[in-house]
């Protein structure tokens, strides 16, 4: 039966509660806006659909340029409300003549297979099917400002989505309640049950995880469990995405850059190393400016630039120089930031990748060294912001996180760690290589072994 059901994935909402200049399901989280990864996880789950996305008039071309070449994909506009966007969604598929319809919001990227797969399976035996959690908070019901009442709470759900029904039913039910009335009603088995009074809605368990991104709040948390759900790494053949690539490694003289300069030579790349060990210092712009275009002109060009270039001092920030501030972000900040300005011509050409290097104390600052954790905090929104900067000029922009690794810089900071306990620089620089390969952008990978 599964391949008799089409999908519509409901795009149309501008976002109002999200702030910002544009609706959240086109923000990007993880290297792709909201909608993608919420097509993709429907699309996976349902190979041979056919799906629907529904979007704003004015979003029609953002839609169709990341989704206008999947196959089995029609992008057709919305209506002024998000009942009326179903409306055009179920009128859409009429010529395919589904059996059974999956109606899910584009702002819930988190759905996962099993919720999928068990709405489904559900479907087999029962007419609609909607997907719920249990109320964790207590709920009241208002009049006039007063509580009226508190329901038993074992009882309340909260509804998510997606929701799944009879195609022919649930068209039939929209066609009978009729557009003007569409407002009245919050979801889909609100009008089947309106206009089925003994109709029955099967229930499928949800997930908290599965939630609605809605506030900025949401974005936040989407961006994080995105972090944490990305797989590790893993590299049998690295040789096989790098070979022949023209890269440039600013701090390849040491540590994770030199691993991965090694490792990407013994591949088949062509690599040129430059740090302060051999006349590079990316605090001086003109200096930064003058590698990229030598390692240009020796190489004929560049595919790959890679910043692992990094300095941390430990110390309390009121015990430390002015000196020692100002070098730490120099380096760590401002140097990425001429490193990624005089890239983007060369990048551009190629269509290359800018990979750079973060700290897992980007998440949260770090007592001792909050200038390194504040710029290496900066570096994440560097990475997503010119993800999305540089996207129209087919520069991929990615940002691994290592975990403690075995380096020069941490064993000078760190000197009571004991090394069987750090990760070597080249289990992070294999799994660094295998991201310079990949097609994603904005991705910030934890590069764990």
């Amino acid at each position: 039966m599964h391949k008799h059901t089409a999908a519509i994935l409901l795009a149309g909402g501008m976002g109002s509660r999200m702030g910002g200049d544009q609706p959240k399901q086109f923000i990007r989280i993880a290297g792709k806006p909201v909608l993608v990864h919420s097509y993709e996880a429907l699309r996976k789950q349902m190979p041979e659909a056919m799906i629907v996305i529904v979007a704003p008039v004015d979003a029609m071309a953002q839609v169709c340029r990341v989704l206008a070449h999947e196959p089995l994909t029609m992008i057709v506009p919305g209506g002024a409300s998000r009942q009326a966007s179903t409306l055009e969604g179920l009128r859409a598929l009429q010529p395919f003549k589904p059996v059974n319809v999956l109606i899910h919001d584009a702002a819930r990227p988190f759905v996962s297979g099993q919720i999928v797969q068990d709405v489904l399976k559900a479907l087999e035996r029962h007419e609609a099917v909607d997907v719920a959690i249990p109320a964790t908070d207590t709920i009241v019901v208002e009049r006039d400002g007063y509580i009226q009442s508190i329901p038993d709470r074992k009882h309340i759900l909260r509804g998510q989505t997606p929701q799944a029904f009879r195609y022919r039913t649930l068209l039939s039910c929209y066609e009978e309640v009729g557009e003007d009335s569409l407002g009245k009603f919050t979801d889909d088995c609100g009008i089947y049950l309106h206009c089925n009074p003994l109709g029955k809605v099967r229930i499928v368990q949800g997930h908290e995880e599965n939630f609605k991104i809605t506030n900025p709040v949401d974005m936040i948390l989407a961006d994080e469990m995105f972090r944490l759900r990305q797989a590790e790494f893993h590299i049998d053949q690295p040789g096989v995405a790098v070979r022949d690539k023209r890269v440039l490694i600013f701090g390849g003289t040491a540590g994770i850059g030199k691993a991965m300069a090694d490792i990407m030579e013994s591949a088949g790349a062509r690599v040129i190393s430059r740090g302060r060990s051999n006349g590079c210092d990316v605090r001086e712009p003109a200096a930064v400016k003058h590698a990229i275009e030598q390692a240009e002109a020796a190489l004929g060009g560049l595919d790959v630039v890679v910043n692992a270039v990094g300095l941390l001092q430990k110390s309390p920030l009121e015990q430390q120089r002015e000196e020692e501030i100002a070098a730490q972000v120099a380096i760590n900040l401002n140097g990425a930031l001429w490193i990624a300005k005089y890239s983007h011509a060369p990048l551009k050409a190629s269509r290359g990748t800018l990979l750079q290097f973060a700290s897992s104390s980007y998440t949260r600052g770090r007592a001792d060294y909050v200038v390194y954790s504040a710029t290496k905090a900066a570096i994440v929104n560097m990475t997503q912001g010119l993800s999305e900067e540089w996207e129209s000029d087919g520069i991929r922009v990615n940002c691994v996180v290592p975990g403690r690794t075995d380096t020069e810089m941490r064993r000078s900071n760190f000197d009571n760690e004991k090394q069987a306990s750090l990760f070597s620089p080249y289990e992070i620089a294999i799994n660094a290589v295998k991201l310079v390969s990949a097609d994603s952008t904005g991705t910030i990978q934890r590069a764990l072994p």
